[in-house]
């Protein structure tokens, strides 16, 4: 069986590409950063979109929008 793929999906510079945030299309996200019971800072399994500031489970939830908490009133201040 050969595999088939878009080549949209594929190209980065592909104005729909298939790893994108689901509600404002951001092509990318980070680990959202807590601190740990001894009051260290470390990464959280939480993602969240760089774009919108929503906070995801999984980059499965991230790219459907499925479970997605409201975005953050942090984005985008300095």
């Amino acid at each position: 069986m050969a595999l088939r793929y878009n080549r949209d999906d594929m190209n980065s510079d592909s104005p729909h590409p298939a790893n994108r945030c689901h509600f404002c299309a951001a092509t990318s996200y980070h680990h959202l950063i807590a601190r740990d019971q001894a009051g260290t800072l470390r990464p959280t399994k939480t993602l969240v979109c760089d774009g919108c500031g929503r906070q995801f489970d999984d980059t499965e939830a991230w790219r459907s929008g499925a479970d997605a908490a409201s975005a953050s009133r942090e984005v985008g201040k300095p």
